[in-house]
């Protein structure tokens, strides 16, 4: 019962420590870990160091892959750029494997004695250093699990079963390649199934080959991990978890391979493993970080056909084209003028989507794609022209960059605020309603889209008649609504329902033609 109480207990230790590591490395990053992901712009070696850096601190891979696709599917990463920061993610990872292949016993017993005096007395600046504590913590735990599973388990070697077990299983190497696979999707780390591997390894239980294997098997493990992950992804947004996968199987394919080939008297992996350490645990570290390496080395020259690959395995949905930019791209930030022409242009598109919003309640029939796809796709670009502006204003333009980039932001910001008065409009437009009520709302629903229509065509051409009849119709028209909703209620049996909705469409309507004179009053400042 000891012995099981070790081994159950250093588990729990190890698998504590790992969390804690993770959640404290990457805590302390805080949200410079997605602008690191953006970093990954400017060619194949500021990939790799990001994507390095982004392993280390997270250690985990998958972590590095959602991080990446919620930077995607934002527009803020392009798939180019991103498949090699990922692609280095995974060697970024190897450093705790290569980290617990060390004996830390005096090194666990100094990180303790530091995280407890200065959690004790308070010595963590404010709070500041509060997430590096926490993850040199769970280094100690993590390292204090290892030594509770190595002392736990060293009387196993000595029990007749276990002996016979061992024997009876010899050098087989399919069980723990089929044991790393299974146990790496429940884990979903490679890395900590390795360093599980390491510790079993240095006590006997397992050969250096069968190590070996459960290295590879995990590696395979955490590609099929990542893609079960990624079920409730779809379209392009799968791409990235698509992209881990195949990286994990490609380099288990390739390692598999190159390991017949060893068997068979060739010097490659293993050869260059007892090279570089004499103990099996270093090497185990070492085929670790060879593996990730080489299979990003292996994959680097086919970027332009594995996007191919991916844009098959998982293609971009119809609503996802709507939710790109048509006409912003980064090399345009190199000539600020010709950027803020693109601007324009998207913006002017976002304008024409608008009167779209309101063609289910005047005519009846469902929305294609539905208002809510059309809001979120809107909404999209929006975020991507925003990016674009702050990324435009921090290469310090000069002044009359500066104030044209400022008055776009500001139109961004009421184009938002518009998209969202009128997605709302829609919505409680197309509620049940009876007469007078009905009648009332489809003449608001009709007016704001002549509105709409007359902002969509004054964005596009910028004539100065249009922009000024715009503005008169645009002016004020609270006291028009109060009269409307006090006539229509003294004058009609309104259920509770329709006296609800009523109001909520002529606010709305208010809120909507204000927004639509702030965005005249800006096109009018654009026209100076």
């Amino acid at each position: 019962m000891e012995l099981f109480a070790s081994l159950f207990g250093g588990l729990g230790l190890f698998f504590l420590g790992i969390k804690a590591v993770g959640s404290g490395l990457q805590a302390m990053a805080g949200p410079r870990l997605r602008g690191a992901m953006r970093l990954a712009t400017r060619g194949p070696v500021s990939a790799a160091g990001t994507g390095l850096l982004l392993g280390a601190l997270t250690q985990s891979s998958n972590a590095v892959t959602f991080i990446a696709t919620s930077l995607y599917t934002a527009g803020l990463l392009p798939l180019a750029r991103a498949l090699p920061a990922l692609a280095w993610a995974n060697a970024g990872t190897a450093g705790l494997v290569l980290l617990a292949t060390i004996d830390l016993r005096l090194a666990v017993l100094w990180l303790f004695g530091l995280v407890g005096f200065a959690s004790y007395f308070g010595i963590d600046h404010g709070g500041r250093l509060r997430p590096l504590l926490g993850a040199l913590a769970g280094l100690g735990l993590l390292f204090l699990g290892l030594a509770t599973i190595k002392a736990g388990a060293a009387p196993l070697r000595d029990l007749p079963m276990v002996r016979e077990l061992l024997a009876f299983s010899g050098q087989a190497l399919t069980p723990p390649f089929l044991v790393g696979v299974v146990v790496t999707i429940v884990a979903q780390s490679s890395s900590t199934v390795s360093i599980l591997a390491i510790t079993l390894a240095s006590l006997g239980l397992l050969g250096f080959e069968q190590t070996v294997m459960v290295v590879y098997g995990a590696s395979l493990g955490s590609g099929l991990s990542v893609l079960l992950l990624s079920g409730n992804l779809s379209g392009s947004a799968r791409q990235l978890a698509w992209f881990q996968t195949l990286f994990k199987v490609i380099g288990t394919v390739l390692f598999l391979g190159l390991f017949v080939l060893e068997q068979r008297g060739i010097p490659l992996v293993l050869w260059l493993t007892e090279h570089l350490a004499e103990r099996l645990p270093e090497r185990i570290g070492w085929l670790f970080l060879i593996f990730q390496v080489v299979t990003a080395l292996f994959l680097a020259p086919l970027g332009r056909p594995m996007r191919a690959l991916l844009e098959r395995l998982s293609p971009a949905t119809p609503a996802e084209a709507l939710g790109r930019p048509r006409f912003l791209y980064d090399q345009a930030l190199d000539h600020p003028p010709s950027a803020l022409d693109l601007v324009e242009r998207e913006q002017a598109g976002l304008a024409a989507r608008l009167p779209g919003l309101l063609a289910p309640v005047l005519d009846g029939t469902p929305a294609t794609p539905p208002v809510a796809t059309q809001l979120a796709a809107a909404a999209s670009v929006e975020q991507a022209t925003k990016t674009f502006l702050a990324e435009l204003l921090a290469r310090d333009p000069d002044r009359g960059t500066l104030d044209r980039a400022v008055l776009l932001e500001n139109r961004n910001e009421l184009l938002a605020a518009l998209r969202e008065t009128i997605g709302d409009f829609a919505i409680a437009a197309a509620g049940p309603s009876q007469a007078p009520v009905a009648t009332r709302v489809l003449q608001l629903s009709e007016a704001l889209h002549l509105l709409l229509l007359q902002l969509e065509d004054v964005g596009s051409r910028g004539d100065s008649e249009d922009l000024a009849m715009l503005r008169e119709l645009s002016a004020d028209r609270s006291e028009m609504m109060d009269q409307l909703r006090r006539r229509v209620s003294t004058t009609e049996a309104l259920t509770p329902e329709d006296q609800s909705l009523l109001f909520r469409v002529t606010t709305l309507f208010e809120r909507a033609v204000w927004l639509i004179r702030r965005q005249t009053l800006l096109l009018g400042e654009a026209t100076v």
